[in-house]
């Protein structure tokens, strides 16, 4: 690959690497990544993409809620109101700043698609994916603008064939099954589980797609989920509302015989690690972090029996860390938080992680 002369073309190159499912090579192999999720653009200067930069990320996830598009989750948003959610995000200061020096890649949560809760059912999803495309710069050459069934998931390559990095984001709002309750109160009160074979939460053409990625060569796969892939049930979203959707994905990780699979997730406004491990199985974690400018009072404590560590309820972003060099080979995972316990982004100290796990890769393979 020619050198990258500028960072504009090194993320127009990275982007465009789903399109012909080809690597993006960097001067050094990718190992810094950088992930989080839930930024509203009401809330707090955003200094914590500075503290990111500290890090030196070569890579930037974005997990979804990157904007509320929504009109505070009482109805869905306006193109105009979700153009404004756009403009404020990337107005800002120290967004831009980590936008210059670092590519990014996103997928979407609920409020991105303009409606707290969105489903399949969602009236504006089209208005906002054209936006969500614009504003992430995906090109109309990238194959994501005409998925069969509309969704906006999408893969990403780095590294040569003995470092090989696959980023898998998904898409889980454009045809996730609507749910049997609806309505603003339906998610104070809960989503009942959905256990009709025909309840879905990627779709069929999207599994499909998802069978043949994960059949592709890869030493470390990273899988975007906006929604917690390990929770338990308590009636809030995630893949347990769906129980057989949630089996499906451990039954094709399985039967394709991928290793090194590993789950990114946010959505929940804290930040958590979790572990699961069926039967036969190598285990499987799922690292949260939610949320960038806003948190909860506490980290629920559904996930207490597969959480690895503590929690961590404050603002915050996770750091994946690769040592190509280690032997076996490790990934460590990290959140990165304030130090007060307010709803200010306070002061983040790069070198005081809230949480760290790490795993090898000899961990994670059948």
């Amino acid at each position: 690959m020619k050198k990258l002369i500028t960072l504009f073309v090194a993320a127009t190159l990275l982007f465009g690497c789903t399109k012909n499912n080809s690597s993006t090579t960097t001067p050094e192999p990718l190992s810094r990544i950088a992930f989080g999720s839930c930024c509203s653009q009401y809330l707090s200067d955003k200094k914590i993409f500075d503290r990111m930069l500290e890090l030196n990320p070569q890579l930037y996830i974005a997990g979804g809620d990157n904007i509320y598009g929504d009109f505070f989750a009482l109805a869905p948003g306006t193109k105009e109101y979700m153009e404004g959610a756009y403009r404020q995000l990337g107005g800002d200061q120290s967004f831009r700043r980590l936008r210059a020096k670092v590519p990014m890649i996103a997928t979407w949560d609920d409020h991105d698609t303009g409606e707290n809760d969105g489903t399949t059912t969602n009236p504006v999803k089209a208005i906002a994916k054209d936006l969500f495309f614009k504003f992430w710069n995906i090109q109309q050459t990238d194959p994501r603008h005409n998925r069969p069934d509309g969704g906006i998931y999408g893969s990403y390559y780095f590294n040569d064939d003995a470092r090989k990095v696959q980023v898998i984001m998904l898409d889980l709002r454009y045809n996730h099954s609507a749910y049997k309750a609806s309505g603003a109160g339906a998610a104070l009160s809960g989503y009942d589980t959905m256990m009709s074979p025909d309840a879905t939460i990627l779709g069929a053409t999207q599994w499909a797609w998802l069978e043949e990625e994960l059949r592709k060569p890869a030493k470390v796969r990273i899988i975007m989920s906006s929604l917690q892939f390990n929770s338990n049930y308590d009636g809030g979203e995630n893949w347990a509302v769906l129980p057989l959707e949630k089996q499906k994905m451990y039954d094709l990780i399985k039967s394709t015989g991928a290793n090194g699979v590993f789950f990114l997730s946010g959505d929940v406004h804290f930040a958590e690690f979790t572990k699961t491990q069926p039967a036969g199985w190598y285990p499987i974690y799922d690292f949260t972090s939610s949320g960038i400018t806003h948190h909860e009072d506490k980290v629920a404590s559904r996930n207490d029996n597969i959480r690895v560590g503590n929690g961590w309820q404050y603002v915050n972003f996770g750091f994946l860390t690769i040592d190509w060099n280690a032997s076996p080979i490790t990934v460590k995972a990290q959140v990165f938080g304030n130090t007060a316990g307010s709803g200010s982004n306070g002061y983040l100290i790069p070198d005081d992680a809230k949480i760290s796990h790490t795993v090898t890769l000899d961990e994670l393979k059948f």
